[in-house]
């Protein structure tokens, strides 16, 4: 199993504000670059295709002391704020790896 920890970010756009959320968090994601310590993989937006303005925000870390640092380097805090007036929700997270399935594995 693969261990680590992965940021979960639910966000959910304002009415009309589906195209300034993507520019505020591709925005947000570029700045990473500029961490100690960034996402040790891509970090991933999906929309809902039931609900398109119902988004999460997803990535893997190498720590949570990495996740932490990234939410609280005071580069991204604008960045964070941007992010979060284009949404009525938003709601960062972070989660810890507890299982793993690998598919396509056969075992031969």
């Amino acid at each position: 199993m693969v261990e680590g920890f992965y940021s979960l970010g639910v966000l959910r756009a304002k009415s009309g504000k589906g195209r300034e959320l993507l520019a505020a968090w591709q925005a947000l994601c570029d700045g990473f670059v500029q961490l100690d310590h960034p996402p040790v993989g891509n970090i991933t937006l999906i929309q809902g295709v039931a609900d398109p303005s119902l988004y999460h925000s997803f990535g893997p870390w190498r720590s949570l002391e990495d996740f932490q640092a990234m939410r609280s380097d005071p580069r991204l805090l604008e960045g964070f704020r941007k992010l979060a007036d284009c949404c009525t929700e938003f709601t960062p997270g972070v989660f810890r790896v507890v299982g793993e399935s690998i598919q396509g594995h056969t075992g031969a």
